[in-house]
C-alpha cells in the first residue's frame, strides 16, 4: 500500500503505465463479513452486493482496494488479522456518487446504463491519476445481444472528466440462423463482434504538463456462417475528438 499511496502523491517517478488492480477470486477466504464491514467505512446507503474486492497489483502483504456501484466510490484499505477478529483500516477514499448523480441526470430519456468504475488507476500527469467511470448499454436480441462500454477518465480529487464518452469495451452477437437446417449445415450461427480500448501514455512535452494519451481502438469481426479463419481484427488510432472512428461493434442502436 505504501508503494501506490506514494505513486498517488508523486512522491515515485516511473515511465507512464495504468496501474491495474487484480479481482480477489474468494474475498470470503480474506474476511467472510468483508462486505458489511467495507460498507461501513464507505459513503452511506452502501448496497453490500455492489462491492468489488481487489489486490492493486504490486502492493503490499495486506492491501486491498474496494470498488462499489452503489455508491459509486473507490478506497485503498488495509486488513489486520487478530487472534479471533479482522479490521480494515481505510487510508483513502475517492467518492464519485456526485460525478455517477450527475451522468444519470444528465442522460435522462436514454436507455438505462449502468454505471460502474473500471479496476485501475490511468496517468494523467506526474503525480495525477484517474479512475475510468464506466456507463454500459446492454440490449437482448433473439438468439443474441450485445453490451457497449464508454468511459469517463475523472482525476482522483476532481468532478470533471479529463477525457469523457470515451469507447471503452463492446460485445455483440446476433443470431444468423433461423431453421434446423441451417443449424446443422453453418459454420457459424451468429454474427460476432467484440472491441475494446488501448491507451499510450506519452511524455509531456514540458515539464509537469499533462502526459500524452494516445487511444487505439482494436476490435474483432467474425462474419455468420464463416469459419474462425474468417475473423478479421483491425487497430484503428483515435483522438478524443474523433471517437467516431472506434468501431464500438457497430451500436448501441
Amino acid at each position: 500500500m505504501l508503494a501506490l499511496l506514494l505513486l498517488l502523491a508523486g512522491q515515485v517517478i516511473a515511465a507512464p503505465a495504468a496501474q491495474p488492480f487484480d479481482a480477489v477470486k474468494k474475498p470470503e477466504s480474506v474476511d467472510p463479513e468483508w462486505r458489511p464491514r467495507l460498507c461501513a467505512l464507505l459513503p452511506q446507503p452502501c448496497n453490500p452486493q455492489s462491492l468489488g474486492l481487489y489486490r492493486p497489483r504490486g502492493a503490499a502483504a495486506g492491501d486491498y482496494a474496494v470498488l462499489s456501484d452503489e455508491p459509486l466510490a473507490m478506497a485503498m484499505l488495509r486488513i489486520k488479522r487478530g487472534a479471533d477478529s479482522r479490521t480494515w483500516q481505510l487510508a483513502r477514499l475517492h467518492d464519485f456518487s456526485s460525478y455517477a448523480a450527475a451522468l444519470k441526470k444528465e442522460g435522462s430519456g436514454t436507455p438505462e446504463a449502468r454505471v460502474s468504475l473500471a479496476p485501475a488507476l490511468y496517468p494523467l500527469a506526474e503525480g495525477q491519476w484517474a479512475v475510468a467511470v464506466l456507463q454500459t448499454v446492454s440490449e437482448m436480441y433473439s438468439g443474441g445481444g450485445a453490451s457497449f462500454t464508454k468511459a469517463d477518465f475523472v482525476p482522483l480529487d476532481e468532478s470533471k472528466a479529463a477525457y469523457d464518452d470515451i469507447p471503452f469495451s463492446c460485445s455483440k452477437m446476433v443470431r444468423a440462423c433461423f431453421s434446423e437446417k441451417e443449424y446443422k449445415q453453418s459454420k457459424h450461427c451468429h454474427d460476432e463482434s467484440s472491441g475494446s480500448l488501448r491507451i499510450a501514455y506519452g511524455e509531456p512535452v514540458r515539464p509537469g504538463e499533462p502526459y500524452n494519451w494516445q487511444f487505439t481502438w482494436l476490435q474483432s469481426d467474425w462474419p455468420a456462417h464463416t469459419p474462425p479463419s474468417a475473423a478479421t481484427t483491425t487497430r484503428l488510432h483515435f483522438a478524443a475528438r474523433t471517437t467516431e472512428r472506434a468501431g464500438f461493434c457497430g451500436g448501441p442502436q
